[in-house]
This record gives C-alpha cells, structure tokens and sequence, in this order.
C-alpha cells in the first residue's frame, strides 16, 4: 500500500510524518518521524512586527527541500503541507507561500487556529485509548495553543496567541532570566487563559481528563521519564502522565540554569534549550488553571490529523 505524508510549518519546527494507512481500529502505521528547528517564528514581534525574517525564511525553505527530497525516496511525491503559528499572521505570508510553490514546487495551506485544534483532536484521539468521560486537550506551539474540549455530544475548540517561541522573546530577556521576567511571563499567561478559556469551564463541572501534545509536552515527558531523544517513540510516549509536582521541581531547576547548562539535561534536543523555561511555566499554569495534578501526554497530534482527514476524504470522495 502506498504511504503518505503530512508536514506542518510551524513557528519554531518544521516537523513531517510519512506513514502507511492501516486498519479500522489502527488506521495509521508510522514510517518516519522528522524535525528541524527552523524558529521561523525568530523575533517575529520586534521591529518589523508581524514579518517572517529573510534568515528564518531561508531556513525553512532549506528544510522544506529536505524533506520533499525523503518523502520522495519513500514514494511520496506530493505530502499534505499545512502552515499554522506565526505564518497565520505574518504580513508576508502570501510571499512565503509563494515562494515555496515556486522553489519546490509544492502547495501548502494556511490552516486557522480552529482548524489546527479539529486536526489534532482527531490525530490525539486516534492513538489513545480513553473512557467516555470528556476530554480537553491541548497542544502548545511556538506561536500559539490550540484547546479542544469534547465530549459525546460536543466539541469546542478555542486557538488563543500563547506561544513558546513568542513568550520567550517577548518576556525572558536574559540568561537565565530574572525573577521580575518570570513573574511578568506569568501574569501574561495566567489573564491570558482566565480571560480566553472561560468557556471552557463548564466542562470543570464534570469528571474530565486533561491530555497535552506539542513539542515541549512531548519533551517534558521525555526528561520527566528519563527518555533519550533515540528511544522517543509513539508506543513509547502515547498515554505517559507528568505530575504537577515533578513539572514544578523541573521548572524551578532549570530557572537558574544558563541556556548552554540545560543542554546537559537527558531528554532535551539542541535547539529548544532556550524556549523550555517559557513552554514549562506554560504546562504548569495550564494545570493549575483546570485544577489537576496530573495531564496525560499524546505523541500523536496535528500530523496524524492531517492524514486520517485525507484518509477520511478518499473514503467519501
């Protein structure tokens, strides 16, 4: 059976997954996971705000040909691209978009906020096994976090502007930052999620399960459970539980510890040692916010959402 591939464009990675389609109960059968920080989201707020800068560009477009060239030795000429984070906003994101059509020859979509949370309610709920009581998930990016609540009669999803990449830049100055950079990153975080979640609340009423994807989730969980970068795979990761506590203990450890210094932490790839403090302190507010002490971890996200909705669409079509 021929694979197929999903690459999306995010704000600090540009992350792809080819994969063969499976059977009903297992519909998608990883073959290759890659990703490279491209941080295309680099100082998109300062000076020319809202504008993908010419490094970050290049990077992207250097590992988007990467890519294209792999997924065409596995016999997939054409993998879905999506776009999502800072591409949503940039100024000059019909450029960017253009030029990748004309360099690579390839087409990418721009995807919303609320499309992105749809895509990675369906990627997480195809790979964890879970009873009928609701769910909210989320997924923190560079640029933005995607929350999804469901449950067997609804599902809402709410895209709000709370980024890793972002929040560092904007908030964590110096290395390591200061005590006064904490406390402004945190206030941001915290009137961020009371002020754009409130609807989610009701769902507070109910017994409910909180389930993190993204790439400092699926870090966290790596360094937490003693996890090398070559052992982090889905039936390795999918269903994993971090604890509030051991999530606080870490944050506290690595908020003296310089930028170089967190290097020496297992589970912690080359690239993500600046943005962890920012996407750490993210998780915990997120935790207190709906009151648990416990959030499971999903692998499986955006990618497999992006295909399974293809898959879903050939089916019909």
């Amino acid at each position: 059976m021929d694979p197929i591939a999903s690459i999306e464009i995010g704000t600090n990675s540009i992350r792809m997954l080819i994969a063969q389609k499976g059977k009903p109960d297992s519909p998608l059968k990883p073959v290759l996971r890659k990703r490279v920080i491209t941080r295309l989201g680099e100082d998109f707020n300062k000076k020319e705000i809202g504008t993908i800068k010419p490094g970050p560009l290049a990077r992207s477009i250097s590992a988007l040909k990467d890519f294209f060239g792999i997924a065409s030795q596995f016999g997939v000429p054409c993998p879905i691209v999506v776009a999502t984070g800072v591409v949503r906003d940039a100024i000059n994101r019909n450029n960017f978009i253009t030029l990748i059509a004309e360099r690579l020859g390839h087409n990418v979509k721009i995807i919303s906020g609320e499309e992105e949370a749809d895509l990675t309610c369906k990627g997480m709920l195809s790979s964890l096994n879970h009873r009928r009581e609701p769910l909210i998930f989320f997924d923190l990016g560079g640029g933005s976090t995607e929350f999804i609540s469901t449950n067997d009669k609804e599902r809402k999803s709410i895209s709000i502007e709370l980024g890793v990449v972002i929040l560092t830049e904007d908030y964590l100055i110096t290395d390591p930052p200061k005590g006064e950079e904490i406390h402004q990153l945190s206030n941001r975080i915290e009137d961020t999620l009371k002020t754009r979640l409130d609807s989610l609340k009701e769902i507070g009423k109910r017994k409910f399960s909180v389930i993190g994807t993204g790439g400092t989730v699926v870090t966290l969980s790596k360094i937490i459970h003693g996890i090398g970068e070559d052992d982090s795979t889905e039936a390795k990761i999918n269903g994993l539980v971090i604890r509030k506590k051991d999530v606080g203990l870490l944050f506290e450890k690595m908020r003296g510890m310089p930028e170089a210094e967190r290097l020496n932490i297992k589970g912690l790839e080359i690239g993500r040692e600046d943005i962890i403090l920012a996407g750490t302190l993210m998780v915990i507010k997120i935790m207190d916010y709906f009151e648990k002490d416990e959030i499971m971890i999903s692998y499986s996200d955006l990618l497999e959402g992006v295909l399974l909705h293809y898959m879903e669409g050939e089916k019909n079509g």
